[in-house]
């Protein structure tokens, strides 16, 4: 190993691997993590590692297990598997380890295992606001998100409809044409990894609902003047944006569906997909 003749090595360690001897099994994984070239020919050794630190693993050794959570996350000797990587990192925070307080008490802790967070990114869609971005990072067992969510319409409106008519000062003779909304979302929370494959979420922020009418001006030969955009009083809302999702992950991508409420007066539901890195 010294002399990085890992040819050698590989030949040399791989007949520890007959009595699954632990030295022989953490070179060998060196080997394979800093030479890239030689994996193709060192996958059924490393096939033969992982064999070895499966049963060793069964017999409660953390050792083997912290091994175990690596090969599965980096995809040593096997295809990567999040879920089982998750499964052995829960196996080995059961265990605990003794350490000695100041006060003279035994205090217990958990084994660390230094896993790092995995972000997410993703898009979001409700029938409302069909233009969304999800973004977040989510690490053994709790992550967090940020969603921003509109239907990219910034209308303005020019006057006001209440009590069922469009309200103007002056006296003017309209034809109406359509509706148009204004929406747009931002919120952010907390997830939940349930399982390997199951998340949910839930969040709150700032969000705007705007209901506009659109009305033609006309003049007194029935001429058309303009168009007046107005803004319906009773149905637009401003303020709490909350929502909850359950997601659901398959290897890297993950689906998603929820509802969520503006002002707990107008209720939508969004659906989402986005791919884990």
């Amino acid at each position: 190993m010294e002399r990085q003749d890992y040819r050698d090595a590989r030949l040399f360690y791989g007949e520890g691997i007959l009595q699954c001897d632990i030295y022989s099994i953490t070179q060998l994984t060196s080997i394979w993590l800093v030479n890239e070239p030689m994996r193709t020919s060192m996958y059924n050794v490393m096939n033969r590692c992982l064999n070895c630190l499966q049963v060793k693993a069964t017999e409660n050794d953390t050792v083997a297990i912290s091994k175990l959570i690596l090969y599965y996350e980096e995809g040593i000797g096997t295809p990567k598997s999040e879920e089982l990587a998750s499964y052995w990192v829960d196996r080995l925070n059961g265990f605990r380890q003794p350490v000695r307080a100041d006060n003279g008490f035994t205090e217990v802790r958990p084994v660390r295992t230094g896993r790092r967070m995995r972000f997410f990114a993703g898009y979001a869609f409700s029938p409302v606001m069909p233009v969304g971005v999800t973004v977040g990072g989510v690490g053994s067992r709790i992550g967090w998100y940020g969603r921003f969510k509109t239907n990219a319409s910034f209308r303005k409106s020019d006057y006001l409809f209440a009590d069922g008519r469009p309200q103007m000062t002056e006296e003017a003779y309209l034809r109406p044409l359509g509706k148009k909304r204004n929406a747009f979302a931002a919120t952010a929370g907390l997830v939940v990894k349930c399982t390997p494959w199951l998340y949910t979420s839930a969040g709150a922020g700032y969000g705007k609902y705007d209901l506009l009418y659109s009305y033609t001006q006309l003049d007194d030969e029935a001429a058309e003047v303009g168009k007046i955009w107005f803004k319906n009083r009773d149905a637009s809302y401003k303020g709490v944006s909350a929502e909850i999702d359950v997601a659901v992950k398959w290897r890297a991508a993950y689906l998603s569906a929820g509802v969520n409420t503006l002002s707990f007066k107008y209720v939508d539901w969004s659906v989402g997909m986005g791919v884990f890195f």
